[in-house]
Formats: structure tokens, C-alpha cells, sequence
């Protein structure tokens, strides 16, 4: 879901004309919306706050596998939302020693051809 940069567009023609967010990873940081408290101007919707739950996911994958050392994050990088998940994660991964893979994933421009492309490198 391309949810972030499709409000950003919409913001930049339209200052009036309501935008509902279906479920952004973070407005706030993303500069959608004041805060989630008072949001202002024309947009409202639902966040997922993913951020703040990246550094919890690595942590649960550390304890499920103890011996984990090496780990590959599929994310959307043209989502500028997913800069602090990535950001939260690789600070996660750091403190628990984990050594982190980033597979930077673009979602197709056509969607009715491949959902998902990325590179085909492998972790060593």
C-alpha cells in the first residue's frame, strides 16, 4: 500500500477537499498531520504507528530464534514513512547483535504486472 505518498500528492493540490488516510505508518513524521491528537487541516484517517513496534519485532524473532545473527528486511524505501521503521529496526538488530540485510523493494508502477520487484542478491 502506497497510502503515505498518495497523501502527500493529494495534500499538495488541495487545501480544502478532505483526505482520509487508510492506515499511514507514521502522518506525524511524515509531515501529513500536526499530531495525531490534532491533526489539522484536511486530512484524518488511521495510523499503524509501525515504527515504534520495529525495534519490539526484531526482539520477538531474537527470542523465538536465539541463535539468529543475520536478518533480511523487505521494505518500501519510496515510502518516506518507512525511513523510521527502517532506522528503528536497525537499532534493534545493533543492540541484540544482529547483523541486518536491506532489500529495498519497489512496488510496481503497473500493479496489474508484478506486485513486487527486487533485487535477487542472496545474505552470506
Amino acid at each position: 500500500m502506497r497510502t503515505t505518498p498518495a497523501a502527500l500528492a493529494a495534500r499538495s493540490v488541495t487545501q480544502t477537499i478532505p483526505i482520509v488516510i487508510l492506515s499511514a505508518i507514521d502522518p506525524v513524521r511524515a509531515g501529513l498531520v500536526a499530531s495525531l491528537a490534532w491533526p489539522g487541516g484536511n486530512i484524518t484517517g488511521l495510523t499503524t504507528l509501525a515504527p515504534d513496534l520495529s525495534a519490539k519485532r526484531v526482539q520477538l524473532l531474537k527470542e523465538m530464534i536465539p541463535r539468529l545473527s543475520r536478518l533480511a528486511v523487505l521494505w518500501n524505501s519510496a515510502n518516506p514513512a518507512n525511513a523510521a521503521a527502517w532506522r528503528e529496526t536497525q537499532e534493534a538488530a545493533r543492540a541484540l547483535g544482529v547483523q541486518l540485510q536491506s532489500r529495498q523493494v519497489e512496488v510496481a508502477k503497473d500493479p496489474g504486472s508484478v506486485p513486487m520487484r527486487s533485487s535477487p542478491s542472496r545474505m552470506r
